[in-house]
């Protein structure tokens, strides 16, 4: 009797193992297997430690799926693995939640649910709406003479920095003498990229002497960006591992986070002591969000608006710029280095529109099609996030045929659909032809690098304008070249919240 209850004691525990490790909610997509703690986080990262998110296309394929589902410690999710279905995931309503009970993204935010990248509903909503129509006065995502003029001086400067040479020890970590300028990338425009979206939140411009501030914010964001995890890691999963120090690079994601909100509430605290906000005439986007906050006291009124709100509102606005942005510009630089017919190919067209002896304008934009072509693949090829940012199912739902539970975490595979066959042909070629019609013209983007939909990046027009300005006046001036024992490969990159290139030192050769 003793071995026959043994047995059965045996099959339930293999029982209810398989269960586990297979089980999923009914009607769901096809999922990787789990185990215990990280569930299918496992799984990722056997198949690729350093980039997890690339496991999903062994999956797809493996199941023939192009919707997936698994578990991340106790958080199911589904990811949508090419452009119909990222499409039909990022315009659906459902979805527009975020992860908002999570003490990894609360940590950053003074415990709360704040900012406006990991909040959802009606505070989403408030706080998205007032601040894209107070910061495009100041030129974001709306074209804008002083804003252009504003950014073509910096992009001036930093040409002259290049020629001329660093003027002091800061500058020298950033630029070295020799038979040609040798720039640390992608360090040498931080202060362009952190600048032009300081300038439009402060009202502020900052000198030369001062750069420093910006690319120490600006390196604060890429201890950011490096010691996070795309998919959340294991501090999301498993959240009491953040009381052990440093593991998993929790402490410095804390740590790089901090001191870009630090930079900002130094300003702020100063624009309130000396009551600057209510008396300024020139006017700016912290100006007339404090006012926002007077006025609502003065009312009685509660709202969403807070300086804690302000705080987080502004990193969240600011950190794209101070990483992604001038990480995907060097990144471009490096990818012209190793494809030097395209680089000839935008720079003859450069040369025939502009010519040496102005800067581009956002003008020339749609007489360079060419160039403009180069930035759309180089931003398609190198999907700097590759998942996007998390949505959440906001309720009950369906999704290409499946159930989705409410609450449910829905990932966008954009790395994949970026790489997509039937859509792109040669994906793993980079061709910025894909992206002109027979007769050399721009037609209909069909990438998502800003993702699309409601929660779209606020930042993408921004950042569009600022790369093909950043970007056009360096072909235009320089050859880059390579600088032996740099890192150099296509692939030389860091894993983290995006995907970001190593940081090299290259050789900028003016152009005669």
């Amino acid at each position: 009797m003793s071995y026959i209850l043994i047995l059965i004691i045996l099959w339930l525990l293999i029982y209810k193992g398989y269960k586990f490790v297979t089980g999923k909610p009914p009607n769901t997509p096809p999922a990787i297997p789990r185990i215990p703690i990280w569930g299918s986080y496992w799984f990722l990262l056997w198949g690729n430690y350093k980039f997890p998110y690339k496991t999903f296309d062994y999956y797809a394929k493996k199941y023939k799926t192009k919707v997936l589902s698994c578990h991340l410690g106790d958080y199911f999710v589904i990811v949508a693995q090419d452009s119909s279905t990222c499409k039909e995931l990022l315009n659906k309503k459902e979805f527009d939640g975020r992860i908002v009970d999570s003490d990894y993204f609360k940590a950053r935010a003074f415990g709360k649910q704040l900012g406006i990248f990991f909040v959802d509903g009606s505070y989403w909503q408030e706080q998205r709406r007032f601040a894209l129509r107070h910061m495009r006065d100041f030129g974001f995502g709306r074209r804008q003479e002083k804003w252009e003029n504003d950014v073509l001086h910096e992009v001036s400067k930093l040409i002259e920095i290049i020629n001329t040479g660093a003027h002091n020890d800061e500058e020298k970590t950033v630029l070295r003498s020799g038979t040609y300028p040798t720039a640390l990338f992608p360090d040498i425009l931080f202060h362009i990229t952190a600048g032009s979206i300081w300038a439009i939140i402060s009202g502020e411009k900052i000198d030369r002497d001062d750069h420093e501030q910006l690319r120490r914010i600006s390196r604060a964001a890429m201890t950011l960006q490096r010691n996070a995890d795309t998919l959340g890691g294991a501090i999301l999963q498993t959240p009491w591992l953040r009381h052990f120090g440093n593991i998993f690079g929790y402490k410095k994601f804390i740590e790089g986070n901090k001191e870009i909100t630090d930079y900002i509430r130094e300003y702020v605290d100063e624009r309130v002591l000396h009551g600057m906000a209510a008396h300024r005439e020139d006017d700016s986007f912290i100006d007339r969000y404090l006012r926002k906050i007077e006025d609502n006291r003065k009312r009685g009124s509660t709202s969403s608006f807070s300086r804690d709100q302000l705080l987080i509102l502004l990193t969240d606005f600011m950190f794209p710029s101070l990483s992604a942005l001038p990480s995907s510009i060097a990144t471009c630089i490096k990818y012209m280095m190793h494809f030097p017919e395209v680089k000839k190919k935008v720079q003859d067209e450069i040369d025939s529109i502009v010519g040496p002896d102005r800067l581009p304008i956002l003008e020339d934009r749609k007489m360079l099609p060419y160039t403009e072509a180069t930035i759309r693949e180089l931003l398609r090829y190198e999907t700097s996030t590759p998942l996007g940012v998390p949505h959440v199912a906001t309720e009950n739902t369906l999704f290409c045929g499946y159930s989705v539970p409410a609450n449910t975490i829905m990932l966008t595979n954009l790395a994949a659909m970026h790489h997509e066959p039937e859509l792109w042909g040669d994906p793993y070629r980079f061709r910025p032809e894909r992206f002109l019609n027979a007769n050399g013209e721009l037609y209909k983007d069909p990438s998502l690098p800003f993702s699309a939909g409601h929660r779209v990046c606020a930042g993408e027009t921004f950042s569009r304008f600022l790369f093909f300005l950043i970007f056009s006046a360096l072909m235009q001036n320089y050859d880059p070249l390579f600088v032996p024992g740099e890192p150099s490969a296509l692939d030389d990159n860091h894993s983290g919240l995006i995907v970001t290139p190593k940081d090299a030192w290259i050789q900028l050769k003016p152009r005669a």
